[in-house]
Formats: structure tokens, C-alpha cells, sequence
């Protein structure tokens, strides 16, 4: 019988400390994984019984990365529940928002995240302890990716001021609602947003790019190291006026292309720490913690489409729109989020010449008390989905499908593994703590803050901050 060596990596992300993955090892080969959330969240439970009107406040609190994308997607739902239309200036301020929150994202993903794994930055926090094994890039190039890393901190926080132009504030803004934006348009804000912009441009094409080709040439291996399994999905997203949108939606199942059918999405939790149920539609599941679980080993539920996991993100985004890739996996996917900043920067700047000052932004009326709605949108880290059910304007059912638990979730009823831990299996180790593996991981940009959503109050401590 043939004994697996257990290595575990915890936390997992340099941001999101409740991931924990557990290997097992066969001669430096990884046979099995096994990804976990050990954080319990669930904001579906807060959410029953409020006022459908200010979901997109509350889902922000989600995640301080993110929170465009939950008050986008809370919008939309809320708007379909309820019988509600946005105008095109609206809609425009909409997606400049999410634009410059999804750059903000992507920079920091790269250079915080993701890129500390190919370069050694100098002996000072957060780049030490440092990780030794297997740096190709010369000291020369080390320092420049190092000085580079610190200027990606101040361009994402160019990214949160072109934010905070039409958003009011970021994170957590407060010009998004149903109906469209609270933010009226003038030359003031379209200009202040345009010189952003062109800030953030000026790094993509100086510093970004050529960034990310120097890592391709020095580890090419990795552009397929570490393919999840074929299988791809994408909502769609950024839509416009006449009605199409910049990223297209559609699946991709066993090399097989179709349509996205949002009734094709199901939730199972027979792997997770919730009360059982198997695959049921986000308007038919709930949400109840239970930590006995025999089978559990995350709180993160096992989303699937037709019964089968599936790949979100920048990668699958440009698969689905036809778009050349240069492979499947951690580099790979570090290529489309970087090639995918620098079109919705673009984009974004055509966005702005589509405003039309004094025009409405804004209409607050509702055509129905009750109603289902379905809010679905491609944001930072893949498809996003908001199933609402509102009565007498109050939220009655609320389930929420993150790109994080479509890559993480548990195994399903079947035992089949996430795209995340699917991808791990075969990778050679050579590290001792398992860097390979953590590349890999850390190239879907995972957020574990979003992939369960409410804090377990039970065990709760005050933390003094002298100020």
C-alpha cells in the first residue's frame, strides 16, 4: 500500500488568511488536494427581510477589494425583481466604475500577489521570510521588479481615485444603486477620470507588459503548468445601451461551445460544512452552517454548471470571446488578466466620450412591490451571480455564486474536485513549501473573503488599536 506524504499550505493568498490547502505527496508529485476556507461568512442570512433597495450597500461588504462587483450585480438583480430600468448615462457610470475597480484589482493581483513568487525582493516586510527556491531572475532584474511592485501600490491607488470620481468613495462606494448612478455628469468628473486613466495606461504599456513577458521567458513552463479542466464560463459583462456586451457570455464544456443558461447553475454542500442538500438552483437552496458535517472540509460550497466544474476569470473570459491565448495555466492566466487590464483601461476612455453631461443617471422608479430578479456579471475574478426573491419590497431569498467558490468549491456529490484542486494534481515539487503549488493557485486570484459570505460570532475578540 502506498503511503502519500501530507504538506499543507496555510494561509494560502498573502491577502485572504483563511485559505488552506492540503497536499498529498508521492515521490515530490502531488496525487490529491484538498482546498479549504476555514472562515465562516454567509451576508445571504443578513440579507433576509431588508429592504431590496439597499442590497447593493450591503453585498459591497462583502469584500473591500472588490465591492464594485456586488453592488453591480445587487443592482441588476434588484432592478429585474422589481420592475426597474437604468438610463445610458447609468449605465456608462456603471462600468466606468467596475472598470477602474477591476484595474485597481488586477494590478494589485499581479504585482502583491502573484509576481512575489518569481522574483526576490528585498529583506524587508512583506517580502521576508523570503522563499529561495527556484528565483531565475538576476539581481539586477529582481530590483527593478521590486521598485516596480512599489509603484503598482500607487497606480492601484490611481485606479481608487478614478473610482471615487462616479463612485463617491472606495472602496465601497456609494454611487451605485438600482436604477443607476447617483452621480450626475460635467466636464470636471470626465476630465479628473481621463487623466487617471491615462496614468494607468502609461504603466500597463511601460511597466505591466513588459513585466509579465520577462516572467513568461524566464518560467515558460508555466504558461501550462498548472491547466484546470477544460471546461470555461462566462456570464458576460459590461453591457451598453444597444444592448451588447464587452465580454461575451457563453460555456465551454469539454471542448464543446454554447450559450450561458443561468438555470444550468447549481449549488451542492455535500463536502461542506453546511446542513446537506444535493445540486439545487441558487433560487431553491439556503444556507444553513453545520460544522458536524462527516464530509465536511470548507465552508465554501461546490457551485457547477450542468453538473460540471468550470474555469472563470480573465483567462476563460478571453477563451469565450475568441480571444488568442498564449496557454492554460498560472502564466497563462497572468497573461489574460494583464492583457485584459489594458482593454478595459481602453474601452473605458470610449465609455467617457459616450457621456453626455446634464443627461439623467438615475431612475428610481419601480414598477412592481415583488418580484424574482437575477443579477449576473463577469467582474474581477470571474462570473458573479445574485439570485433574489423580494416581496413588498423586502429581500425574502438571497443566494450569491462568487468566481472564487466556481474555482474553489468543494468536491460535489460525485466527488469531483474543483478547478482549482484539479489543477494541482501531477505538479512536481521541488520546494519545501510548495511554491509550485501556491503559483498555481495564486494565478486564479482567489478571494476567500467572497467564496463564503457571515463572521461566526461565537469565538469573536477585541482588537485595540492605539490611534
Amino acid at each position: 500500500m502506498t503511503i502519500l506524504e501530507k504538506k499543507t499550505i496555510f494561509p494560502v493568498s498573502r491577502i485572504h488568511n483563511p485559505m488552506l490547502l492540503e497536499a498529498w505527496l508521492e515521490g515530490g508529485e502531488i496525487k490529491d488536494a484538498f482546498i479549504s476556507d476555514t472562515l465562516y461568512r454567509g451576508f445571504e442570512q443578513i440579507l433576509i427581510g431588508r429592504s431590496a433597495m439597499d442590497m447593493p450597500y450591503y453585498t459591497q461588504r462583502i469584500c473591500g477589494i472588490c465591492s464594485s462587483a456586488h453592488a453591480v450585480t445587487a443592482s441588476l438583480a434588484i432592478e429585474k425583481a422589481l420592475g426597474m430600468n437604468v438610463p445610458p448615462n447609468g449605465l456608462l457610470i456603471r462600468n466606468l466604475i467596475l472598470a477602474s475597480d477591476l484595474i485597481q484589482n488586477h494590478l494589485r493581483h499581479l504585482y502583491l500577489y502573484a509576481l512575489p513568487d518569481y522574483f526576490r525582493g528585498p529583506d524587508i516586510a512583506p517580502f521576508i521570510p523570503h522563499s529561495e527556491s527556484d528565483l531565475r531572475l538576476s539581481s539586477k532584474e529582481n530590483i527593478t521588479l521590486t521598485d516596480h511592485y512599489f509603484k503598482a501600490i500607487d497606480i492601484s491607488r490611481v485606479a481608487h481615485a478614478a473610482f471615487a470620481v462616479f463612485g463617491g468613495k472606495a472602496p465601497h462606494g456609494h454611487g451605485l444603486v438600482p436604477g443607476g448612478a447617483t452621480m450626475e455628469v460635467d466636464a470636471d468628473k470626465v476630465n479628473r477620470y481621463r487623466g487617471y486613466l491615462m496614468e494607468v495606461i502609461k504603466f500597463i504599456d511601460d511597466v505591466l507588459l513588459p513585466d509579465i513577458v520577462l516572467i513568461m521567458e524566464r518560467y515558460p513552463e508555466y504558461i501550462d503548468l498548472g491547466k484546470g479542466v477544460g471546461n470555461y464560463m462566462s456570464v458576460g459583462g459590461f453591457p451598453n445601451a444597444e444592448g451588447s456586451t464587452l465580454f461575451s457570455h457563453g460555456v465551454i464544456l469539454e471542448g464543446k461551445r454554447e450559450g450561458f443558461d443561468e438555470k444550468q447553475v447549481t449549488e451542492d454542500v455535500t463536502n461542506a460544512w453546511y446542513k446537506p442538500h444535493g445540486p439545487l438552483h441558487p433560487m431553491e437552496e439556503d444556507t444553513i452552517p453545520d460544522r458536524s458535517q462527516p464530509k465536511g472540509y470548507t465552508w465554501v460550497k461546490s457551485p457547477r454548471y450542468r453538473g460540471q466544474p468550470v474555469e472563470v476569470g480573465p483567462l476563460a473570459r478571453a477563451i469565450i470571446n475568441k480571444e488568442k491565448v498564449i496557454g492554460h495555466g498560472a502564466i497563462a492566466r497572468l497573461w489574460a488578466r494583464a492583457l485584459e487590464l489594458k482593454k478595459i483601461a481602453i474601452t473605458a476612455l470610449d465609455w467617457l466620450n459616450r457621456l453626455e453631461p446634464g443627461a439623467e443617471t438615475l431612475d428610481t422608479k419601480i414598477g412592481q412591490d415583488s418580484g424574482v430578479g437575477i443579477g449576473l456579471h463577469e467582474v474581477m475574478r470571474g462570473s458573479l451571480g445574485h439570485w433574489v426573491a423580494v416581496e413588498n419590497q423586502r429581500v425574502k431569498h438571497y443566494q450569491i455564486v462568487t468566481p472564487s467558490a466556481l474555482n474553489f468549491g468543494a468536491r460535489d456529490e460525485k466527488g469531483t474536485r474543483s478547478v482549482g484542486e484539479s489543477s494541482l494534481l501531477g505538479l512536481k515539487i521541488q520546494s519545501e513549501d510548495l511554491k509550485e503549488a501556491g503559483r498555481v493557485i495564486r494565478s486564479y486570484d482567489p478571494c476567500f473573503s467572497c467564496s463564503v459570505h457571515l463572521i461566526d460570532g461565537e469565538n469573536l475578540r477585541a482588537l485595540k488599536i492605539p490611534v
